[in-house]
């Protein structure tokens, strides 16, 4: 079904507005998921409610129309008015999908990468990004920002989509959910992690902490070994996305 909205009074449109909003996103069930590749790149398990083109559009985005024409998915042809009311971008690619929110599986038995207090999206969807790119397919996000925002979405570049994230807030559900695991905290204080010797008998928990502050004082407490990347003298810190990148290859590819 095709439609066609001009304006931004329309009902539809501020239905989809409305999805920026964390709250809705959870008591509706969808997530905006915005940006051309992104779109175009949707699995066949993703379930696409709508998908949202700008009228001038219509035509660079034919082939994602032509997968959806003739199915349950909606397509709106909307005014750049309309768009610019959806997106949360300061310039709009002009295409979003509305897409059911993936469900959590909260069990863990496979390797892990676990977000300790990540704050910013940006970092949160680089790290879904490199977790795609490194074959894990779990992700443990305790007290992280949320990571359902368009940031994160188009941060991980859809990636969110092919993991599953699992949230947890007390010391309790994450005692739960590593079990099994060894748990490596990247710390500055750790060993080197070109020396850590890696547990192949049991799957690996490998931890990032907060931007700000490390990793928490239950991680720093119930880690089997904290490690550290090398640096050069004057450098004290990595960014945490970039240091779990680093440590997840080494952990997939090296060790």
């Amino acid at each position: 079904m095709r439609e066609t909205i001009t304006s931004v009074a329309n009902a539809k449109i501020k239905y989809f507005k409305s999805l920026k909003d964390k709250e809705t996103r959870y008591k509706e069930g969808k997530l905006l998921a915005e940006g051309a590749n992104i779109v175009r790149d949707l699995s066949e398990d993703v379930i696409v409610d709508s998908i949202i083109v700008t009228q001038d559009k219509v035509e660079q985005f034919f082939d994602v129309l032509r997968k959806y024409e003739g199915t349950r998915t909606r397509i709106y042809e909307v005014s750049d008015k309309c768009m610019q009311q959806i997106s949360d971008t300061t310039s709009p690619a002009g295409i979003v999908a509305v897409v059911a929110m993936p469900l959590e599986k909260r069990v863990i038995k496979e390797d892990v990468a676990v977000l300790d207090g990540i704050s910013d999206p940006g970092n949160f969807g680089t790290i879904v990004r490199t977790c795609v790119a490194c074959g894990i397919s779990q992700i443990l996000a305790v007290n992280c920002t949320d990571w359902t925002s368009g940031k994160v979405i188009r941060g991980s570049m859809g990636g969110v989509f092919s993991v599953n994230i699992v949230t947890a807030s007390s010391d309790e559900e994450v005692e739960k959910l590593l079990s099994g695991h060894n748990v490596y905290a990247l710390d500055m204080g750790g060993e080197n992690i070109y020396e850590t010797k890696i547990d192949k008998d049991r799957p690996f928990a490998l931890v990032a902490g907060n931007e700000a502050h490390g990793i928490s004082p239950y991680f720093k407490a119930k880690a089997d070994k904290i490690i550290a990347l090398p640096m050069k003298e004057g450098m004290q810190s990595l960014n945490a996305a970039v240091a779990l990148s680093v440590a997840l290859y080494t952990f997939v590819f090296e060790k």
